[in-house]
């Protein structure tokens, strides 16, 4: 059998290895095909596939954005997208942008507190994008925090004493530009979104008649009958079926490429499957620009 892994991260945003050693990894791990699917960038997809093609790993390109629907926060994976693509750029500068403000203000409330961060010390802490798990990461090293999940329980996350909320794009916009960048737009982790999945089926229809491609149902945490309950609903609506670890590295303790031993192994047929509705992607795109 051969395995994939569709949902990993690189440090060019909160992962702890860089995008060729994370190639490298998946290589030792045993793995076919892996999509890298940083958070509001591609910029590491080149040198994870040009590693790829060094080691005979498959690499497609992806990204992770953060929407919202109706209030809640729901995360998309795009995959297939060209990076430069018009219809893509403007949204990445706004994430980009939207996630620099939310850093400062997450450094002016830590000075609120006596907390001084160097803005330039934490952008030289990145491989790319800054985000919470590098200011977390600065708070273990000053000392204010013992692990990174404390300074998100003390500082970071809701509740926390420098918390500020991320600014979110509808998520139907986003599953458009997804598409109109030649890409293929799934669910990411819905038990995020409700643990019970008793809301899941009617948001899915939902975003399904906006676009949506697919669901992530193989996912760390996603128990036997949760993983089989988001299958019978992908096969309902007609949209793929996607799975991944969400390897973030040191940041994700105990979460390992391919996602064993939290979850089963993901065979490469979902990939061959992400492949399929990716061509029906491009052939879609080029009938519009004719």
């Amino acid at each position: 059998m051969r395995y994939i892994d569709l949902h990993t991260h690189s440090t060019c945003s909160d992962g702890t290895l860089d995008p060729g050693q994370l190639v490298r990894e998946a290589q030792r791990a045993g793995l076919s095909a892996i999509a890298l699917t940083d958070h509001d960038t591609m910029a590491g997809v080149p040198a994870a596939q040009e590693t790829g093609h060094a080691v005979g790993i498959e690499v497609l390109a992806g990204i992770e954005i953060s929407a919202n629907h109706e209030g809640r926060p729901v995360h998309l994976l795009g995959y297939g997208l060209a990076p430069r693509h018009p219809a893509l750029l403007p949204l990445l500068e706004e994430l980009q942008s939207i996630r620099e403000q939310r850093n400062a203000s997450i450094l002016d409330k830590l000075t609120t507190l006596g907390i001084h961060l160097d803005h330039s010390e934490l952008n030289d802490s990145s491989g790319g994008l800054v985000g919470r798990p590098h200011i977390a990461r600065m708070l273990v090293r000053q000392g204010h925090a013992t692990s990174i999940d404390q300074a998100f329980r003390k500082y970071l996350r809701k509740n926390g004493r420098a918390y500020v909320a991320a600014a979110k794009f509808p998520v139907i916009d986003t599953i458009r530009a997804i598409r109109s960048a030649g890409g293929v737009a799934v669910l990411a982790h819905p038990t995020s979104i409700d643990q019970t999945l008793a809301t899941i089926p009617t948001l899915v229809r939902n975003l399904a008649a906006h676009g949506l491609d697919g669901l992530e149902a193989f996912y760390p945490g996603h128990s036997s009958k949760t993983c089989r309950k988001l299958c019978e609903l992908a096969t309902q609506l007609g949209l793929i079926i996607t799975g991944g670890s969400d390897f973030h590295g040191a940041m994700k303790p105990g979460i390992y490429l391919g996602g064993g031993p939290a979850m089963p192994p993901i065979p490469y047929c979902l990939a061959e499957g992400l492949q399929a509705r990716l061509r029906l992607a491009a052939d879609r795109v080029k009938s519009l620009e004719k």
